[in-house]
């Protein structure tokens, strides 16, 4: 083992401070400009370095996204490919989407342990933004599926307020009465379906940026966000 480790803070720049997410691990959010010191080399891939089966994970449900570990290796004043090995590494993780990634406050001197801690905090991260994305579309699944019944059963409502005012057309009118009435109420049963099934516990918490949302809470803020959005 080596006898010292490179600390994260003195071989990156600009480091914001570490803090705990809500999906259990303790993180630095940084952005490329972060991590890009003048000795630092070898950027390699998780499952280049451990020889994993899986190169990432993917953070949303359309599978867009996808969460990769990577290895940061690192050696003061290192020369070229030939010289000695890097004595310190880092896990990283990276979106293929955005420039929030994700690195570990820890350094390690085995680069298998530092893949493995990479592609574990990929999982996690990945994990959670996975079921909010599941929870925000099933949010708007069910308000939007909600706005089209109410609408559909206003059309029908607007047919009984003219035969209403115009007996003679309840015979013609009757059936498109009947169709939308039935179609209406079939959406809205599937609309609160989804809110049975799917809407999580709302907050008991509000909002604080000082404190660590959990996970529930951040599927509650999810769930918010969908139904907000619906709602446009």
């Amino acid at each position: 083992m080596q006898a010292t480790l490179t600390p994260v803070a003195e071989a990156f720049h600009e480091l914001p401070e570490a803090r705990p997410l809500p999906c259990g691990i303790t993180a630095h959010l940084v952005d490329p400009s972060h991590i890009e010191p003048a000795s630092a080399w070898r950027h390699v891939r998780h499952d280049k370095v451990s020889r994993a089966r899986h190169t990432g994970w993917y953070a949303d449900e359309g599978q867009f996204e996808i969460l990769t570990g990577f290895v940061y290796a690192f050696a003061e004043d290192a020369g070229d490919e030939d010289d000695d090995p890097p004595a310190t590494y880092y896990a990283l993780v990276e979106s293929n989407d955005t420039d929030c990634h994700y690195l570990d406050p820890d350094a390690y001197d085995d680069p298998v342990t530092a893949a493995h801690a990479a592609d574990r905090m990929a999982e996690l991260v990945a994990e959670l933004a996975r079921d909010c994305d599941g929870i925000r579309n099933r949010a708007i699944e069910a308000r939007s599926e909600l706005a089209e019944a109410n609408r559909v059963r206003r059309e029908a409502l607007a047919i009984l307020r003219h035969v209403r005012e115009c007996p003679a057309d309840a015979e013609s009118l009757g059936p498109a009465f009947a169709r939308l009435w039935r179609q209406g109420l079939a959406g809205r049963r599937r609309a609160f379906a989804i809110v049975e099934d799917h809407r999580p516990p709302p907050r008991t918490e509000p909002f604080d940026l000082a404190r660590t949302a959990t996970r529930d809470e951040c599927l509650a803020d999810a769930w918010r966000d969908g139904w907000d959005c619906a709602s446009d």
